[in-house]
């Protein structure tokens, strides 16, 4: 992964059962584990940030607002895990 600008040294701690669970790629390059991780930690503080906005100006989502987001969210998960286990299935060898 390339790197933009100076890198910055930090010690972190990571809980060893947060490690064991990291693919061995993941844990190759632990650096790079951690900025991909930062990364998207950044983008959810932004869109905390934005949301918190919108609410502080026009008052608090409501279910009818969020209705349809939660039903794509929804979508995209049953079809990201229904092909995970086509996957699983193609690469066991078993028909499906």
């Amino acid at each position: 992964m390339a790197t933009t600008g100076r890198a910055v040294k930090k010690s972190v701690t990571i809980e060893p059962a947060v490690l064991e669970r990291l693919t061995k790629q993941r844990k190759a390059n632990l650096s790079a584990t951690v900025n991909e991780s930062l990364r998207l930690l950044a983008a959810l503080d932004a869109q905390r940030s934005l949301v918190e906005e919108w609410e502080a100006e026009h008052g608090a989502f409501t279910d009818d607002d969020l209705r349809p987001f939660l039903e794509s969210v929804l979508k995209a998960e049953t079809e990201a895990e229904l092909a995970r286990s086509a996957s699983v299935r193609r690469s066991s060898g078993r028909a499906g």
